[in-house]
């Protein structure tokens, strides 16, 4: 089968990017859906495999479907974003599953001299969430981002109540953070944020939106399947943006605004017949995206 290359973006061109424009970089979404992988039933993976995979929170159950699979051995241990990345350039990982690296994870790569590979593996999308008691259920992107610059301050401003609005973050290394730049603020700065509005992981900035009474006037951000999986919460509603609410459909189809992705990411030097990389084309493959939606992932292409 035609080896087909899913590798989007060289380190250099990110690189590039980077430092001309000071920006985040943009991942490309465009020719995602390819031809599949061929399937690696002879794919065996050595014993100390896992001791070199990493990720984020929210890649874990991609790490325990495919250890289930293959009946590896050994644990699965991920350190949350950056830490998986900070490993990947040590050499302490292999392999990692993540969100899209920020801006200063780039630099740290090309001051070290190391390229990456950074590889689509499943759809998720950044989504918008608020206390279930909280009337509003659809904002457009303007108005979000008028909550995150200041401009709006209070709900009634948006069809709620009259409560000043509370709006968290999260820490300046998190992937849902990066997110919440490339997606909501592009070229915006937020307002400052104090340091009770800072949430230091994707568990604390849903539990902060949840509680009963200062939750009411919160809102938050986070990752699809966190939200609605990992750690779903019946005290929280997603927010429909320009009217689309985030649904497996409308992710998969690309009708939600903030449709992103998770990555395997690995150093470019990585040998053509490493694991890392035959495990990576098991993911893309039939069998692969199938075993990822039945983890409650979103695949990248329509399966039968």
């Amino acid at each position: 089968m035609k080896k087909i290359c899913l590798v989007f973006l060289s380190f250099i061109l990110a690189v590039t990017l980077v430092s001309c424009s000071k920006e985040l970089p943009v991942m490309p979404q465009d020719n995602i859906n390819e031809q599949p992988k061929e399937a690696a039933e002879e794919l065996v993976l050595p014993d100390d495999f896992w001791q070199y995979v990493d990720g984020s929170t929210a890649t874990i159950p991609i790490s325990e479907a495919l250890y289930d699979r293959f009946n590896s051995k050994g644990k699965i241990i991920h350190n949350r974003t950056y830490n998986a990345y900070t490993n990947l350039l040590e050499g302490k990982a292999h392999l990692i599953f993540a969100l899209e690296p920020p801006a200063d994870i780039l630099q740290m790569f090309e001051e070290a001299n190391v390229e990456i590979e950074i590889i689509p593996i499943v759809k998720d999308a950044f989504i918008m969430f608020v206390n279930s008691q909280n009337p509003v259920e659809s904002l457009t992107i303007s108005q979000l981002r008028d909550i995150y610059t200041g401009n709006t301050i209070n709900w009634k401003d948006v069809g709620g109540e009259d409560l000043l609005v509370i709006p968290y973050q999260r820490n300046d290394d998190a992937g849902s953070q990066a997110l919440f730049l490339m997606f909501l603020m592009q070229d915006v700065k937020p307002l400052f944020s104090p340091d009770d509005y800072i949430k230091q992981s994707m568990k604390d900035i849903i539990d902060a939106v949840a509680i009963e009474d200062r939750g009411r006037a919160a809102i938050g951000f986070n990752v699809f399947y966190y939200a609605n999986v990992m750690y779903a919460n019946d005290n929280i509603r997603l927010l429909a943006v320009e009217g689309i609410t985030p649904s497996q459909e409308s992710i998969i189809s690309g009708e939600y605004p903030f449709s992103s992705y998770y990555y395997a990411v690995i150093r470019k030097d990585t040998p053509q017949d490493h694991p890392s990389r035959r495990l990576i084309d098991f993911i893309l493959s039939d069998e692969g995206q199938l075993l990822m939606e039945k983890s409650g992932y979103v695949p990248i292409r329509v399966l039968d």
